[in-house]
């Protein structure tokens, strides 16, 4: 088990980091990291963390490939249609 001691460094180097971050982006990744050294400290488990951890780790399934692109469809003719543009009323 970690000790308390070194978690409560490991925050105090994350807090510096948000406080001196240049963006918003490296501030929310400093906080993230503390509330992480906070669930590890206390043992416990958050749940939404976890279900977010799974989610990213799951593997994407494949899509479909359509066989026939729009490019290589035939154009839809219709009875009333003046010509193929689009401005043709």
């Amino acid at each position: 088990m970690i000790s308390y001691n070194r978690v409560f460094e490991e925050m105090e180097r994350q807090i510096t980091n948000a406080k001196h971050a240049d963006n918003p982006s490296d501030m929310r990744e400093a906080l993230a990291a503390i509330r992480s050294l906070t669930e590890v400290a206390l043992g416990g488990n958050n749940e939404n963390h976890d279900k977010m951890v799974t989610k990213q780790i799951a593997t994407p399934q494949a899509q479909p490939v359509q066989s026939l692109s729009s490019l290589e469809a035939a154009p839809l003719e219709e009875d009333g249609a003046n010509g193929s543009s689009l401005f043709d009323f």
